[in-house]
């Protein structure tokens, strides 16, 4: 087993935390390196059950938002291994923003495309 793990955090919020008084970041999109005791004692990994871990981090408050809290921390992968080159973030070749209008009034009309 090695003595660091990579993180990349692929939900849509940057996940922050503090572990030993040192805070560790995990902007949305982007391979974190973090040592292995770190990883097992803040994300679980090893760990199965992730209840505590979600709880830990401010995931959930109640046991209802378990589910999608669960769900959503499948985002984060955890890797033994570090990613390959450009590997993590998604291709945004070819994709064009919608333009937004302003009105007189303050709004927002949406052009569709």
């Amino acid at each position: 087993m090695t003595e660091v793990v990579y993180v990349t955090n692929n939900s849509d919020k940057d996940l922050n935390f503090e572990y030993n008084f040192v805070g560790i970041e995990f902007p949305v999109g982007k391979t974190v390196e973090i040592p292995l005791k770190t990883a097992q004692h803040v994300l679980g990994y090893g760990d199965d059950d992730k209840e505590k871990y979600l709880v830990q981090l401010g995931l959930i408050r109640l046991h209802s938002e378990l589910e999608d809290a669960t769900e959503k921390f499948k985002r984060i992968v955890v890797s033994e291994t570090p990613p390959g080159k450009n590997s993590s973030l998604p291709s945004a070749v070819g994709v064009v923003p919608l333009r937004i209008e302003k009105s007189v009034g303050g709004k927002s009309n949406q052009r569709v495309a």
